[in-house]
């Protein structure tokens, strides 16, 4: 599973800093405001999953990674 350190925001999504901070929420909240365009590997999705309640996420968000966790894990028991 993925640590802080290894969650990498594309730099498109960084245009309002020179660095990522180092800090595993601001990291998944800001792939949570792009997903599904961004952020949609198993591993993301999983750290999504996990971290869901610690972000501000709207309902329709917060579902469509639940369902894409979902899925996920569908892909994985066959």
């Amino acid at each position: 599973m993925r640590t802080n350190k290894n969650i990498r925001i594309p730099k498109e999504l960084l245009w309002d800093y020179k660095e990522q901070p180092d800090n595993l929420l601001w990291k998944l909240q800001r792939i949570a405001e792009f997903f599904p365009a961004y952020g949609n590997d198993a591993e993301n999705i999983r750290m999504l999953f996990k971290y869901k309640d610690g972000l501000k996420l709207d309902y329709g968000k917060c579902r469509l990674i639940e369902l894409y966790y979902e899925v996920l894990n569908e892909k994985t028991s066959k």
